[in-house]
């Protein structure tokens, strides 16, 4: 059998090290899914950028039931709680802390996300509206 010269040697090696590093990645439970942390004004922005993020880690399906909740006596059911939840945590990292407060006992990822649809999601102007009004009426 021939063995690997050096640059193939590294090369394996670095990808192993960028697999590493991007796995740590996913599995971090302080990790904010959007720059923009969610509040009473801003449900729908903040709501496409977390999606692009959770698509992006391959994890919208837990939101969106996609990923179903299996049995809770399936051979699968840990897997899928240990990365449900990191994605809950994920979610309220994403929150103002009085919006997390509220949220914060969701029973999964997908009634947490269904929850925050509910009370946020038929949002209009309106209320941003009224909220840049307050604001400039203060400056």
């Amino acid at each position: 059998m021939a063995e690997e010269s050096p640059v193939i040697q590294e090369a394996k090696s670095s990808h192993a090290s960028l697999s590493s590093i991007l796995s740590n990645v996913d599995v971090n439970p302080n990790q904010r899914l959007s720059s923009v942390l969610l509040n009473e004004f801003n449900y729908l922005p903040w709501e496409r950028a977390v999606t692009l993020a959770l698509g992006g880690r391959s994890k919208l399906g837990y939101v969106n039931g996609a990923i179903p909740i299996p049995e809770v006596y399936s051979s699968t059911y840990d897997a899928w709680l240990c990365k449900d939840q990191l994605v809950v945590s994920w979610l309220l990292n994403s929150m103002e802390r009085k919006i997390a407060e509220i949220f914060s006992y969701a029973e999964s990822s997908m009634h947490l996300w269904k929850n925050l649809k509910e009370m946020y999601g038929n949002q209009n102007n309106d209320a941003r509206v009224f909220q840049l009004k307050k604001d400039i009426a203060g400056l």
